[in-house]
């Protein structure tokens, strides 16, 4: 009995102290935030100073640090974007730093897997970047986010302590507007050539040369579009438009691998 009181004893203090959820000295924080048309998140562990000197102390300068505690941190972003600069292609990163007196080295690296900085190497490094280290307002725990943000950028801030560190970042909005724009009007011509096609398979000449000509109007020059053109003219009954429309697709620029076939199909026209 006893030996069965001592093991359900033991099994039930395993289990407890194993689900049991207690207040973590650095607790994980994830932000997200969107600049421009690009989404960028962090996520970092939150130590505090409890009475502690920081820089120079705890955290050691000149040597490479895992920004924060726990985990390395993960710095994503899902378009490209300039890091102080520095064009970087979109994805997840690792962020470590080089805490400095008056200036940091801010580190981008591909090794996101990594326990803090164990086992970091700088040949994964993507990018480098330095950055002045200026006197702000204390904060207790370690902070990471963004401020001055616009459109078009933003900054990186890392503060803990009296110490404030900024990093610059720009995005392509511009350019990623007009990717949209681009993909919008790409996905409308298609669905109204598809619409065309359907039509036209329903013997709905009307709606299906309707839609062509909306599709042409998004891209009049898409020489696959004025064949479907062709091909709807001719389900339409009128042989010689749709022979003098079928000619001029061809003549747009239909790769060689799909001309033979179409202009053999047009021969069948006659």
């Amino acid at each position: 009995m006893r030996k069965w009181i001592a093991g359900a004893l033991a099994l039930g203090l395993s289990w407890s102290v194993s689900a049991q959820e207690l207040p973590q000295p650095s607790p994980t924080s994830t932000i997200n935030q969107k600049i421009g048309l690009t989404d960028f998140n962090i996520t970092y562990s939150r130590p505090a100073t409890r009475g502690r000197a920081i820089f120079g102390d705890l955290v050691p300068f000149d040597k490479v640090w895992r920004t924060g505690a726990n985990a390395c941190v993960k710095f994503g972003a899902s378009t490209d974007f300039t890091f102080n600069g520095f064009l970087v292609g979109a994805g997840e990163y690792a962020l470590f730093t080089i805490p400095g007196e008056n200036e940091w080295t801010i580190i981008l690296s591909t090794q996101t897997t990594l326990w803090g900085n164990s086992g970091y190497t700088q040949d994964n490094d993507v990018v480098r970047v330095a950055a002045p280290a200026v006197e702000g307002d204390f904060d207790e725990s370690f902070t990471m986010g963004f401020k001055s943000l616009n459109t078009s950028g933003g900054e990186l801030v890392i503060e803990w302590a009296t110490t404030e560190v900024s990093i610059n970042l720009e995005v392509d909005s511009d350019g990623e507007s007009g990717k949209n724009v681009e993909r919008a009007l790409s996905d409308a011509k298609r669905a109204y050539r598809n619409a065309a096609n359907y039509y036209s398979g329903q013997g709905d000449h009307e709606k299906a040369l309707a839609n062509i000509e909306i599709a042409l109007q998004l891209d009049p020059d898409y020489w696959y579009t004025n064949w479907v053109k062709a091909k709807i003219i001719y389900a339409a009954g009128d042989t010689k438009a749709a022979l003098k429309q079928g000619k001029k697709a061809m003549n747009m620029g239909a790769p060689d691998s799909y001309r033979a076939s179409y202009e053999k199909e047009m021969k069948g026209w006659k």
